[in-house]
């Protein structure tokens, strides 16, 4: 087994500083832009909706992106990003007393469990389990504040502007919230590493003795009208409602879509589709830099 990436205190110290500058000083700000439609777009229920072309980094639709809003588990998104920053596949993770008794959805191991990363990895993102979730921010951050606080750097460096992470898992809290806008961002950013793809990618796994399922069902029904789909992320609390973000490459770019507070989990899927159809069909790549996105109440 590889050993963990270690950090020092002081460097990780440093690093935040750092960062706090380049933001100070616009650097590390990602610059979206809005791009002229040609339709007014789909109609979706949800509360807030957005299609983000991450190649162009240029919005091809938007309902309410900009409002803040509780996530859900598609803060596991960026629970992952930190992970395989830090961790090599095969580091260790460990699952103590009060991540195992973290509210389900749980992989449910005992206390004092010990899982490879690219396995915890997994479980995050296929069965979207808290108890694993809680464990990774322990191992990587020393504790729920800790990560909390390098998710919160991580945000501000991809360029979100209305995040604040509380948890690791997306379980309610009333600060614990984001926009639309900016988990596509964070789901741009997931989508650049190997590991983080294949995880979402996985149909089944054994971790830890148990068998899991990926749950999101868009890696079974995809077809071609929404183009070649590379992974995902979905979220449920009874106050976020349902939401669901999914990146796909379409005419050679990477084209995310993001649905918060749908108001049922089969509504989620069909406006993610039909929001992902809808660009594919009406922004062909080498006409994106001549439209303008619809804004939606």
């Amino acid at each position: 087994m590889r050993r963990m990436k270690c950090r020092p205190l002081w460097r990780v110290q440093i690093g935040l500083v750092f960062a706090a500058f380049l933001l100070s000083i616009g650097i590390c700000s990602e610059r979206v832009e809005t791009v002229r439609a040609a339709s007014s777009g789909p109609y979706v229920n949800a509360k807030a909706a957005i299609v983000y072309d991450a190649t162009t980094r240029k919005v091809l639709y938007d309902k309410q992106a900009d409002t803040p809003m509780y996530p859900a588990s598609t803060t596991k998104l960026m629970t992952a990003i930190l992970l395989v920053q830090h961790l090599d596949p095969d580091a260790p993770i460990y699952i103590g007393t009060e991540a195992a008794h973290q509210p389900k959805v749980r992989l449910g191991v005992k206390p004092g469990t010990t899982i490879a990363a690219d396995d915890a990895l997994r479980a995050l993102l296929m069965k979207s389990a808290n108890d694993v979730a809680f464990g990774i921010a322990q191992s990587v951050g020393g504790s729920q504040a800790g990560f909390a606080r390098m998710m919160n750097v991580e945000a501000r460096m991809l360029g979100c502007t209305h995040t604040r992470f509380v948890t690791p898992n997306g379980l309610h809290a009333d600060a614990h919230t984001t926009s639309a806008r900016d988990i596509a961002l964070i789901l741009a950013e997931a989508v650049k590493y190997p590991r983080i793809v294949e995880a979402m990618q996985t149909k089944s796994h054994t971790v830890a003795g148990k068998s899991i399922n990926n749950t999101n069902r868009i890696l079974y029904n995809s077809s071609a009208a929404i183009g070649e789909y590379i992974g995902g992320k979905t979220g449920f609390t009874s106050k976020a409602m349902y939401c669901l973000a999914t990146a796909t490459r379409q005419h050679g770019h990477v084209r995310i879509s993001v649905v918060f507070g749908a108001p049922r989990k089969s509504l989620m899927y069909r406006e993610t589709i039909r929001l992902l159809t809808w660009s594919n069909k009406h922004f062909p790549a080498d006409d994106v830099e001549n439209k303008q996105a619809p804004s939606h109440p």
